[in-house]
């Protein structure tokens, strides 16, 4: 490996620790300590899962914040920053005998997680690398599920044997080790600031005839249908967490919803990666268009041909929703805003995405309650994935258009 391939190859693999910090160890881990937590407080799960809830929103203000906050002049020091506060709180948590204090500390935590998650994450990845850029942003996310299928049984095993006070600690140890390759290793947000080019930029460069159009006009009807294929896509995530009660609802073993869930992780990690590789190969409009039509596929199996063999291959196919609703947002708002407008426009996106599936989770509980049933939830999800699908084909006639002018 050469010199300045090892230079990409570290930057990347930094930026997928900052994820897996961010989201794998701080948003999926959080579920193992509801329980523990809960019976020494003497208070209902419900109090305790409301730290998730604060740590999401709080997660969404960073990321909002993100581009304000941490620049070139300072990037660095707020990485060391970020990652004493995403450590410091964590072991606070381990000594806390007061839920209310742990809001607080959960809230720190998740706006720090914010501030150096997904947005500063996907910035820099549009900086540094203009080949292969779908897949590098796919792996860079993937890894947020990936850390949490690999820290979950170490971590369960941690809070089994020594109490979920020693397993903030261990969080804590992990959350150093992660983050320290972007403090040595990630040179600057943009390459050209240390007179460095980005990953593919001169064969970039030679298919275009060097010319490289970085940014489009921001428009209020162009946000206004990004926000809205952002919370449709975030929305359509929601419902994996309903497995368990969709399949008691059809008179299934408690089995049958946990196989799901976990097949739905699977798809959540490996989908990204697909997506990203396929975005390279034969672009990002028929790429998001195939995966937004299996998921519609995913829905018509839940409402027509409910049976264990088929809820399992529509729970892979709901998996994918994931990719939609963060390759899907990061690619889309790339290309039809430009790089150099991704830091004014990304963020909100993201910001709208995560608030929708936020409150949709509830709602869906909500309708369950109403009707006593899914179906209503999944006919509205199956009327989102077609409006869905519409809006990347008229994003993409826009980007289309672009290119032949």
């Amino acid at each position: 490996m050469s010199k300045m391939n090892r230079m990409y190859f570290l930057i990347l693999l930094s930026l997928c620790f900052l994820i897996a910090t961010g989201v794998g160890l701080i948003a999926n881990l959080n579920g193992l300590f509801f329980s523990p937590i809960s019976d020494e407080f003497h208070i209902l799960k419900g109090s305790v899962s409301l730290t998730q809830t604060l740590s999401n929103l709080a997660f969404s203000f960073g990321g909002v914040m993100s581009p304000r906050i941490i620049r070139e002049s300072n990037f660095r020091k707020v990485l060391i920053l970020g990652t004493i506060i995403e450590a410091g709180t964590t072991v606070f948590l381990s000594v806390c005998t007061n839920i209310y204090l742990m809001y607080i500390l959960h809230g720190m935590r998740g706006f720090m997680a914010g501030v150096m998650g997904f947005v500063f994450v996907t910035i820099v990845i549009n900086h540094w690398y203009h080949a292969n850029v779908g897949l590098v942003t796919s792996i860079a996310l993937g890894f947020s599920g990936l850390a949490g299928a690999v820290f979950s049984p170490v971590i369960s095993s941690v809070i089994q044997n020594y109490g979920w006070r020693t397993g903030y600690i261990a969080i804590a140890v992990l959350m150093v080790i992660l983050n320290l390759p972007a403090v040595f290793f990630l040179p600057s947000i943009r390459p050209e600031t240390k007179g460095l080019q980005p990953y593919g930029e001169s064969a970039q460069n030679s298919n275009t005839s060097g010319t490289i159009i970085r940014s489009y006009e921001i428009t209020t009807g162009l946000m206004s249908v990004m926000f809205v294929y952002a919370m449709f896509a975030c929305i359509c995530t929601a419902m994996v967490q309903h497995f368990p009660g969709y399949t008691q609802d059809l008179g299934l073993a408690a089995s049958v919803g946990a196989t799901m869930l976990s097949i739905s992780m699977l798809a959540n990690t490996g989908g990204k990666i697909v997506l990203g590789i396929l975005v390279d190969k034969m672009g990002a409009k028929k790429s998001l268009l195939l995966f937004a039509v299996l998921i519609l596929a995913a829905l018509l199996i839940f409402l027509y041909i409910p049976v264990v063999v088929t809820l399992y291959v529509g729970a892979l196919l709901i998996g994918l929703s994931y990719s939609l609703a963060t390759v899907g947002i990061v690619t889309m708002s790339k290309d039809l805003f430009g790089v150099d407008n991704f830091s004014k426009t990304y963020p909100k996106i993201s910001f709208a995405g995560t608030m929708a599936n936020a409150i949709f989770t509830t709602i869906i509980g909500y309708l369950y309650d109403f009707f006593g049933n899914y179906t209503v939830t999944l006919y509205i999800l199956l009327g989102m994935i077609l409006v869905i699908l519409a809006i990347i084909l008229y994003v993409y006639r826009i980007v289309d258009r672009r290119k032949t002018a």
